[in-house]
């Protein structure tokens, strides 16, 4: 796995969108996977607003009854970015 993984599922992890509990460190590995694969096909193209977009469609694919999208998911993509830009 790489670094971006851990970040973004540590982010993830701590955000809990669909509040599971107790939460396992794997709960949202598939979903983590998505979103990193999404910045990796991105690059240096990656926008705030897209990033927070793909990151609503993936949890809502996988989580269609139990997730709500809401203003935190923009906040959530904002600390992603950051991990992720400092990791390059």
């Amino acid at each position: 796995m790489s670094a971006n993984f851990y970040k973004v599922r540590e982010i993830i992890n701590e955000w809990n969108p669909i509040e599971i509990e107790p939460l396992l460190d794997d709960e949202y590995s598939f979903e983590v996977e998505y979103i990193v694969e999404f910045i990796n096909e991105q690059k240096t193209d990656l926008t705030l607003l897209e990033l927070k977009d793909k990151i609503n469609e993936i949890f809502n694919k996988e989580f269609e009854r139990f997730f709500t999208q809401s203003d935190q998911t923009l906040e959530v993509a904002k600390k992603i970015m950051n991990a992720c830009l400092q990791a390059n």
